[in-house]
């Protein structure tokens, strides 16, 4: 590990470490000193405690990652980990205190703990960020970036080091052993990888090869394990529409489990009680317009206000859809297909409560119900489904996630007849990187731009 990123990790551990400390010291002496009925003794208790606390928490921040220096920083998943954590380091303080100190520790300042850790660690992260960021405009804390090899792939990764959220880097020149020239990276001219290395002084060294260029890539990664204090990542030749990876030994043999990316039981939980909770009380604070809407689509044509259609939600399991009627019932359903502009099966009405999403409404029935996300790849009809299986790589792993509401690639204008390839990558980027705070993201960014679409007929 290099001086800089010594000195980040030691920064970061101290905050944290200053975090987790006073808010266990502050909610004692809230608890003890300001709310009536609190024993010093207990209070003395608390302060003994506070080495435990603090080994819990340092234990669950190092363990999902807080501590590893990522290229790209992003606030979202940092301050998901960091609730994750102190939750689990919260649970593991109940279950220790429960079973040796139960009548020993107030539970009011357990909790008042909690509230306080997560407060502070967000707080002092975000501090920390924007002094990182500060210290990169300063060429402090720059990360040496090597590439080594060539092709499309590598060159893509060279494109987006450039990018204006990728801060702090210094790309310090390509070698690939055959003298094959990428982008506008310097060219480094040795024998070897380790030649190289030692001119370039790199952090972080990115090999990246063709996939018919198997046997040179295998040179690269055998002279690669001869490195000893550079880190060494590579670019697998793999497509676009994987989920996610795992890696594993089977016997002292590697093995890269594709498509691994799945909740866990927690997070499912946490999703699964936003859905009903803002779901439940949007319905309870809309009734009204609900009610108004029902009443409109009754008025102004025959048929039924509700309209139900068979869709394809998690595990392609088939499910009845609602929404708010906004076809005329005289016409033939014909061959499913999506609506254009001007289509002459959409009411006048209907036309409207399609541009503005309203007609989606009746679907937070089935948020509640279970059948639906709030936050989702948009679901589809089993015959387009069936179809588009067959015909478009990686379609299926949409189905990996419930089907939502509202979706990464809706707020971002890819809905209604626009490239469903770029949906795809925007849905699975939503089943790759989900969290709690991205699906509070796209709830806001539906409020703001996703409700009202040209797309959308």
């Amino acid at each position: 590990m290099k001086n800089g990123n010594k000195a980040l990790l030691a920064l970061k551990v101290t905050w944290d470490s200053l975090a987790v400390l006073l808010s266990w010291l502050l909610a004692g002496y809230v608890r003890f000193y300001i709310i009536p009925g609190g024993r010093l003794a207990s209070f003395d208790l608390f302060i003994q405690l506070s080495i435990l606390v603090l080994t819990f928490n340092i234990f669950f921040l190092s363990k999902n990652g807080l501590y590893v220096e990522e290229l790209e920083h992003s606030w979202r998943k940092e301050t998901s980990k960091l609730i994750f954590s102190s939750f689990e380091a919260f649970l593991l303080l109940v279950i220790v205190l429960y079973f040796f100190f139960s009548d020993k520790v107030s539970r009011i300042a357990i909790g008042l703990h909690y509230f306080l850790i997560v407060v502070f660690l967000v707080t002092e992260r975000s501090i920390i960020s924007s002094h990182i960021k500060d210290s990169y405009r300063k060429g402090k804390y720059t990360r040496r970036i090597l590439l080594v090899g060539f092709g499309q792939k590598l060159e893509r990764y060279e494109k987006a080091l450039h990018s204006r959220r990728t801060q702090g880097i210094k790309l310090v020149g390509q070698y690939d052993g055959v003298g094959t020239h990428i982008g506008g990276a310097k060219q480094i001219r040795a024998l070897t990888l380790r030649e190289a290395v030692e001119q370039t002084q790199p952090d972080l060294v990115v090999i990246g090869y063709p996939g018919n260029e198997y046997e040179q890539q295998e040179r690269m990664v055998a002279q690669a394990l001869d490195l000893l204090n550079e880190k060494v990542v590579m670019l697998p030749s793999l497509p676009e529409s994987y989920i996610g990876t795992q890696i594993s030994d089977f016997r002292w043999i590697p093995l890269l489990t594709l498509n691994a990316a799945d909740m866990g039981f927690f997070q499912k939980v946490v999703k699964r009680l936003f859905d009903i909770f803002a779901c439940s009380l949007g319905v309870i604070l809309i009734s009204p317009f609900l009610l108004a809407i029902a009443l409109i689509v009754k008025l102004s044509s025959p048929g039924p206000v509700i309209f139900k259609q068979k869709r394809v939600t998690k595990d392609e399991k088939i499910f009845t859809m609602y929404k708010f009627r906004s076809m005329r019932t005289d016409i033939p359903e014909g061959t499913a297909h999506w609506t254009e502009e001007n289509d002459p099966r959409v009411t006048k009405i209907g036309r409207f409560l399609r541009r503005t999403s309203l007609d989606e409404l009746p679907q937070l029935f089935n948020v509640i119900g279970g059948s639906m996300s709030l936050i989702g790849p948009r679901p589809e009809r089993p015959e387009l489904v069936e179809k588009f299986n067959t015909e478009i790589p990686g379609y299926r792993m949409r189905h990996r996630a419930k089907a939502g509401i509202s979706g990464w690639a809706q707020v971002n204008g890819w809905r209604g007849n626009t490239s469903l390839e770029r949906r795809i990558e925007f849905d699975l980027y939503y089943i790759r990187n989900w969290n709690i705070l991205f699906d509070l993201k796209i709830v806001l960014f539906t409020f703001f731009r996703g409700f009202v679409n040209e797309n959308a007929y």
